[in-house]
């Protein structure tokens, strides 16, 4: 009696799962970065295509016309006019932000810095100063993604406190120095931790010899 044929089962993954796991993650046509609620906002031009805010950003500085405020779609070439306050006033693609993550469907508020795309961080913590996220976009800046934080605008009150706390800081280590470094002085010095009663005690030895001497 000839033996049974062994068979192999093999899963096969459907595609339909595969294509979902893709469009789950929109990425950005241009960088291939995943949108986001930032500085990947999915912005759409007039010819529908979508992009990240920061690419348009980019291309606005690069090859924008500036007699008419238009720049072309990577696409399809076609033009898209600039709104006054830049990219981040474009129409955002909510088709887009709403296959993001649930804490990323809320756009955040994006503005214009000449060359510089900027993003105020919230307060996350109380008495912690918000601070400001900036990504260059200008012609100069490195074709990848290039974040710089920068300070924010203390009010005079915030930086008399700073001042006062510098001086406090200084005060502190200079008062620190000198106990550690008196001490290491008399030992050089004198040999003992006891710099000035023994000081004293020379001076007074010095002063009784120059006495005798001169009376004698």
């Amino acid at each position: 009696m000839e033996p049974s044929p062994m068979v192999w089962h093999t899963q096969v993954v459907p595609l339909e799962t595969e294509l979902e796991k893709v469009s789950s993650h929109p990425e950005c046509s241009i960088c291939f970065n995943t949108y986001d609620n930032v500085f990947k906002t999915p912005k759409q031009l007039d010819c529908t295509h979508t992009f990240c805010l920061e690419c348009l950003s980019r291309i606005m500085t690069t090859s924008m016309d500036p007699q008419n405020s238009k720049i072309p779609c990577p696409f399809c070439r076609q033009p898209t006019t600039i709104p006054k306050k830049g990219p981040p006033a474009l129409t955002t693609s909510q088709e887009v932000l709403c296959r993001l993550p649930i804490h990323q469907q809320h756009e955040e508020p994006v503005w214009l810095d000449g060359e510089r795309l900027c993003y105020q961080r919230p307060i996350e913590m109380p008495g912690v100063p918000a601070f400001c996220i900036c990504v260059d976009i200008g012609a100069s800046g490195h074709s990848g993604v290039s974040s710089s934080q920068t300070r924010p605008r203390l009010s005079l009150m915030e930086r008399m406190m700073d001042w006062k706390r510098l001086l406090i800081f200084i005060f502190l280590m200079v008062l620190l120095l000198g106990i550690v470094l008196w001490p290491l002085q008399c030992i050089v010095t004198t040999g003992s931790l006891r710099c000035s009663p023994q000081n004293m005690h020379m001076s007074t030895t010095t002063a009784s010899t120059t006495t005798v001497t001169m009376l004698l």
